[in-house]
């Protein structure tokens, strides 16, 4: 009985194991393929910039302080003056941005002052002239693309005042395609100056315009429009 007991034992462990069934898993063939990681390719640096090179290395101009903003001609412009430097007239300009020649024909008014004794209050006396003028104006350094300061030698006739000169340093703005502003600060010397306006006056001694007829100072606007 014993014997016959082991065997059915035997015989049921054995069945048990070829009943079981296969494993599911894939083989490592089946098995679908790992994707890989993809790689990462480190930051590309920058490339370095250069004045007037853009990028990919392609050469451009560069931009320098002393380029015009506008293309429109600067070799002549109707003149309107301001001031005691050149009177209350029209004019022109001609030549180039830098340099060349102004002319101006303007009503000049002058206050003159009379004082036969130093004791006493001086008189007044306000006298009408015109005046006709030409100057030479050169550009002497460029703060930027649109500012110029310079020197200007000129030539003046007043129909009071008679023959006279001027030197004086003038800045120039150019405020937009056509129009540029320009101030002048400098002396004008008529060498006749107090004898013509005794002449005119008929003051007899004392002091005329404190002896000082002779200079004349000058300060002035322009602007100009370039057609």
């Amino acid at each position: 009985m014993r014997a016959f007991a082991l065997v059915l034992v035997l015989s049921s462990g054995a069945a048990g194991q070829t009943s079981s069934p296969p494993d599911a898993s894939p083989a490592p063939s089946d098995a679908p393929p790992a994707h890989a990681a993809p790689s990462i390719a480190p930051d590309e640096a920058s490339p370095t910039q250069f004045p007037g090179v853009t990028e990919g290395g392609v050469v451009s101009a560069a931009t320098y302080v002393s380029d015009r903003p506008w293309p429109t001609q600067r070799h002549f412009a109707l003149v309107a003056t301001e001031g005691s430097f050149s009177g209350y007239g029209l004019g022109f300009r001609a030549g180039w941005l830098r340099a060349g020649l102004d002319g101006a024909f303007a009503y000049t008014p002058l206050l003159a002052t009379y004082s036969p004794d130093p004791e006493k209050f001086p008189e007044f006396k306000l006298l009408s002239s015109f005046q006709a003028s030409a100057s030479i104006y050169v550009g002497l350094h460029r703060l930027d693309a649109r500012t110029d300061l310079g020197v200007a030698f000129g030539y003046r006739y007043n129909t009071l005042m008679r023959h006279g000169a001027t030197v004086a340093f003038y800045f120039q703005r150019e405020l937009a395609a056509h129009w540029t502003l320009q101030g002048f600060v400098g002396p004008c010397i008529f060498p006749d100056a107090e004898d013509q306006i005794r002449q005119k006056t008929g003051w007899v001694g004392g002091s005329v315009l404190s002896g000082l007829a002779w200079h004349q100072a000058g300060v002035g606007l322009s602007i100009a429009f370039y057609p």
